[in-house]
């Protein structure tokens, strides 16, 4: 295994587990995978089963037939029928999780060495085609004069992995994750949930007399039994305990259906006569507080919110895209209108800044820009038409030329110097900051999908109801396994160890406002239309809608360059 993650390595891609699975079914594994390497034309970020099928398909490798594993094939199966019904109301799916303590080993962690290579073979070749968009004229307004242009950025970034990457990949790294989430969020449990004040350890349910038991844990396990109850194994550093939630319990079987892995949970139950089994009373979830206090900025300012411009994408909405940057240069809206883009200050760009390459299926058949260096040129060039006076911070998604494991670092510095001579803040994903004391968690939102697929009322094109599960949890996507890969950094950046006053996502490109117990939620759209991807899921995207918050007031609204702006 060590000699094919190698090879992979060398030529800048990750490999799925699945993936890797089908290779090492060959009877030549090594031989196999130089193969693959030698027939990619492209650099894709993480290589997937159906990649190397279709090579396989197009170039008739032969001689080396794999040696089918049915539950692996049955497994992408599930995959492909949950994604194709993803959006269906009564979605009630979860993937099945399966950890290779071989791929656990050899999973490769550092920052610079997740760095996709930005120049290639394939980076070098011919690309007369490629349709750039092209910088529109702005003409100054004589009598634009923005309020935001008398005040000086504050930006103060909280808590974010870029330079503090310290995983390896080693089982040690992962035990060290896990252990950090347990203690952070047993903390936050007993510190603010007044039902968790008598906590024990695991290890003293059979010890101890007591009928009522209050119990802290990560869950282990957790699936339906066949009488419809709902089974949870969850352990901490004393040992491991199974809870039952009985399905005529209206109350707890609803909270059990929550519970999804890896998460740290809160329980109050009766421990059955042999102690062999706790029924559950109540499951408590770390959540926030009812109100949070959000705090303010002391200057009228506002901070724009974009997400998922998928610059090198033929669907990149280029009329709408020059609508926006005419109005916040205010070329164009009403009076009402172009007050407001006087008054933003910040543009916080919440991942997919770029297309990429080799992302989704037949993804190379929708690109207008094939080279990724030039995505990002091309967004520089865009970037440019911002007001001087307008700070962006700018974080990665998983279309993006980073490590596609979260936490991901801020992108290098060869994409960094791109926008030089703008204010620009790079961060990682996710990303706490503050903009005038107004502090914001910034998140791709990738693990939408996980929330999505493994708590049957979820909808993906629902964020911010998942977004506040997310909250509720006070973690971004605590499940190892899932579509989320996960990096084992020493301490877990994707707890919700602060509450923000807005919290933002993308990566489902849909435009939604909303709040939670105080917090702002915000699910920050798109700037491209339909694709055939996306077009096999059912799913239409709403895009082109820009969410703004007052900083001053809270207060959160939506500018729609949809349609023709007055």
């Amino acid at each position: 295994m060590r000699a094919i993650l190698k090879i992979f390595s060398e030529h800048g891609t990750f490999i799925q587990p699945d993936a890797m699975e089908y290779i090492l079914s060959k009877d030549k594994p090594e031989e196999f995978a130089c193969l693959l390497v030698k027939n990619l034309k492209e650099y894709p970020l993480v290589l997937t089963i159906d990649r190397i099928k279709d090579i396989e398909s197009s170039t008739m490798i032969k001689g080396l037939s794999p040696k089918l594993d049915n539950s692996t094939l049955d497994k992408k199966e599930a995959q492909n029928k949950l994604l194709s019904r993803l959006y269906a109301p009564d979605n009630i799916l979860s993937p099945k999780r399966e950890i290779d303590e071989d791929s656990v080993e050899e999973y490769d962690g550092p920052d610079k060495d997740d760095q996709l290579r930005l120049h290639s073979n394939y980076d070098l070749e011919d690309e007369h085609d490629d349709q750039i968009p092209q910088p529109i004229e702005i003409k100054k307004v004589k009598s634009w004069n923005p309020p935001s242009k008398e005040y000086g950025p504050e930006i103060n970034v909280i808590k974010d992995v870029t330079g503090k990457s310290t995983c390896e990949g080693t089982t040690q790294d992962f035990a060290k994750l896990f252990r950090n989430r347990y203690r952070v969020l047993r903390k936050i449990l007993q510190n603010h949930r007044r039902e968790m004040i008598n906590v024990v350890p695991i290890d003293r349910i059979k010890r101890s007399n007591v009928k009522e038991i209050q119990l802290i844990g990560i869950v282990k396990n957790v699936r339906t039994t066949a009488n419809g109850h709902r089974l949870i194994e969850i352990e901490d550093e004393t040992g491991t305990a199974t809870l039952m939630a009985l399905k005529n319990n209206g109350v707890a079987i609803q909270l059990a259906n929550e519970v999804v892995l890896d998460e740290v949970i809160g329980v109050n139950g009766r421990v059955s006569k042999n102690g062999d089994l706790v029924i559950v009373q109540n499951i408590v979830f770390p959540d926030i507080k009812i109100r949070h206090d959000k705090k303010r900025a002391d200057i009228p300012l506002y901070a724009a919110f974009l997400s998922d411009i998928h610059i090198g994408s033929k669907m990149f909405l280029e009329d709408e895209w020059h609508a926006f940057l005419k109005w916040i240069n205010g070329d164009l809206g009403n009076h009402r209108q172009r007050a407001v883009a006087g008054r933003i200050k910040y543009l916080v760009v919440s991942g997919d800044v770029v297309d990429g390459i080799g992302i989704y299926p037949n993804q190379e058949k929708e690109l207008s820009i094939k080279n990724i260096y030039r995505q990002y040129e091309a967004l520089a060039e865009q970037f440019r038409l911002i007001p001087d006076h307008i700070s962006i911070i700018i974080q990665p998604g998983n279309h993006d030329a980073v490590r596609p494991a979260e936490p991901q670092p801020a992108f290098e510095k060869e994409i960094q110097d791109l926008f030089s001579g703008k204010d620009v803040i790079f961060v990682g994903n996710p990303c706490y900051f503050s903009l005038h004391g107004v502090e914001v968690l910034s998140y791709h939102g990738q693990s939408l999908l996980d929330y999505a697929t493994n708590v049957s009322y979820l909808k993906y094109n629902e964020p911010t109801e998942i977004m506040k599960i997310m909250l509720r949890k006070r973690h971004l996507a605590p499940t190892y396994g899932g579509y989320t890969p996960l990096a084992p950094e020493h301490s877990d950046y994707m707890i919700i160890e602060r509450v923000p006053d807005i919290f933002v996502t993308g990566h489902v490109h849909i435009a939604h406002i909303d709040e939670y117990r105080g917090v702002t939620l915000i699910n920050a759209s798109s700037w491209q239309a339909q694709t055939s991807y996306q077009k096999t899921l059912n799913f239409v995207p709403d895009s082109a809608k820009l969410p703004i918050v007052n900083l001053e007031t809270g207060n959160a609204t939506t500018m729609d360059f949809s349609r023709k702006t007055p």
